[in-house]
């Protein structure tokens, strides 16, 4: 899982003066005013397990397992992965919804005759997940992702209800650091040009949100960050799949 292991790749831009590793970049003016929701009881290698965002119980989690196929003729290649996830979340009140998410990547790709692979698409992975509140009605949740900071303008993100929408930026940047990293490491979730929430998604996790925000806004967008804690990339196992 290559979120995961983003420690390999760090080697040429943080410099580890013990085993810890800094928190994502956030602009100064929400940082100094967020409130930070700690993750707890999520596993880095295996993040498929209930886990708790602050006061917010993520449980019954089910990840699908990953469904690969696709074709080859002479050098081309053109596989197709997708993945389901399932998982409710409650509130310390014991309200409970339930958040259904898939995410699909089709990867076409040529092998010249030195053996390196050539991407003869955009290759975008795509996921979505959606919940119903009581109060709010059904959101959805919709990323785009180009899977290189190179491409990251053609990242699309987005969480909304029909009425009101949160615009989701990827982040790449380690707080301290001067260099992004290449993949995703957090998003943020923005109302305008205002940030209302954002969560980091590599090791342990993080979560900031605005403070005084109302009940059920806290509550949709721990949603949409929980399920983009669950949410594992299908870069690996398609670059990886063998076809026969």
């Amino acid at each position: 899982m290559r979120k995961y292991l983003l420690l390999v790749s760090l080697a040429g831009t943080l410099v580890f003066s013990s085993c810890s590793v800094p928190p994502m970049a956030l602009q100064s003016d929400f940082k100094q005013q967020s409130e930070e929701l700690p993750v707890e009881g999520r596993k880095v290698f295996k993040p498929n397990g209930s886990f708790t965002i602050g006061n917010y119980t993520v449980a019954n989690v089910n990840l699908g397992w990953v469904n690969m196929g696709g074709f080859s003729i002479f050098s081309y290649n053109n596989v197709k992965a997708s993945q389901k996830y399932q998982f409710s979340l409650q509130n310390g009140q014991g309200n409970e919804w339930y958040v259904f998410g898939a995410s699909k990547l089709q990867h076409k790709s040529l092998k010249d005759n030195t053996g390196i692979t050539i991407e003869v698409a955009p290759n975008m992975e795509y996921y979505a997940s959606h919940f119903t509140s009581p109060e709010s009605g059904q959101w959805h949740l919709l990323t785009v992702d180009p899977r290189h900071y190179l491409e990251r303008k053609k990242f699309e993100g987005e969480l909304s209800n029909g009425n009101t929408t949160y615009k989701i930026e990827p982040v790449y940047k380690f707080e301290g650091k001067s260099l992004p990293l290449s993949e995703i490491i957090g998003y943020e979730f923005r109302d305008g040009e205002t940030i209302v929430g954002a969560v980091q998604v590599v090791n342990n996790g993080n979560v900031w949100l605005k403070p005084q925000l109302a009940p059920d806004t806290r509550m949709v967008l721990a949603s949409a960050m929980a399920s983009l804690l669950l949410y594992d990339k299908l870069n690996d196992p398609v670059e990886n799949f063998e076809l026969n």
